[in-house]
């Protein structure tokens, strides 16, 4: 089995450690160094986080006749947020409302009808990144004017529903079918609560309806394993995102769970059929 990687990160050491404990026969591939198609096996865990490299990886080994883990379909929903929220609506998992805009006039229009404030985020990225409150419609046309000044991909984006939440929302790591742990992430600070922006954690007792949601949440994009961001709101949780290629270190660290042994025992059980 191939182990694609960009960056040995934490989440990727302990993941390494957990297939090597149960003696799999594993091949590290840099994908930085990697000329593809050729140089890769049939089974490919890909551990590259970046939409740009994982989805061609992703769809090589599949034309390979391969396996990707995740498949290279849930790794393109939900590396798009806008396919994601998508998804999960068909699926029936409960979502903020969001709306898709290309140009500022519908995006103050879907503002006008989800009601200020509103969150505004880029289809793609991680850790917070872009994404912004605004507080009325002069707010947005500014956030929309300077992210696009910034970011030439911005050129479309999603308005999306606030959700009021208790200071806090929860990531829950989904592997197999299972919620197997999961976090509550605060932030004194910022209303965005990923560890990443320096939120701190807490264990998670998984209840019935959070581990329902969840697992519905990963299957909607057809991920074995994923990272889910659920937030509590008024109405009951809902679900803010699905991470195809999830960082699970807090989540195995606070909680104690051996998050890196689950993923490993459903990543060999996937590559022995």
């Amino acid at each position: 089995m191939d182990f694609v990687y960009d960056l040995l990160r934490l989440d990727e050491r302990l993941l390494l450690d957990a297939l090597k404990r149960r003696n799999a026969s594993v091949r590290l591939v840099d994908a930085e160094n990697l000329a593809a198609p050729d140089g890769l096996g049939l089974v490919g865990l890909i551990r590259v986080a970046g939409r740009s490299k994982v989805l061609p990886l992703a769809h090589t080994y599949e034309a390979a006749g391969g396996v990707s883990i995740n498949s290279a379909q849930s790794l393109y929903i939900s590396h798009d947020k806008y396919l994601t929220y998508l998804a999960l609506r068909r699926a029936g998992v409960p979502t903020p409302r969001t709306a898709l805009a290309f140009g500022l006039e519908p995006a103050l229009k879907a503002a006008e009808a989800l009601g200020y404030p509103v969150i505004v985020k880029p289809l793609d990225g991680s850790w917070g990144r872009l994404v912004s409150l605004a507080k009325s419609p002069d707010d947005l046309a500014s956030i929309v004017a300077h992210k696009r000044h910034l970011e030439s991909s911005m050129q479309e984006f999603l308005v999306q529903e606030y959700v009021e939440k208790p200071g806090r929302d929860i990531r829950v790591t989904v592997v197999a079918g299972r919620a197997v742990a999961a976090i509550y992430r605060y932030s004194s600070s910022d209303w965005r609560t990923n560890t990443a922006r320096g939120g701190k954690a807490e264990p998670v007792e998984i209840d019935g309806e959070l581990e329902e949601i969840s697992v519905k949440a990963a299957e909607a994009v057809g991920a074995m394993y994923a990272g889910i961001d659920v937030v509590e709101s008024r109405d009951g949780y809902k679900v803010l995102e699905v991470n195809g290629v999830p960082e699970f270190k807090n989540v195995q660290r606070v909680t104690g769970v051996d998050v890196a042994g689950a993923i490993a025992e459903a990543v060999l059980e996937v590559a022995r059929r």
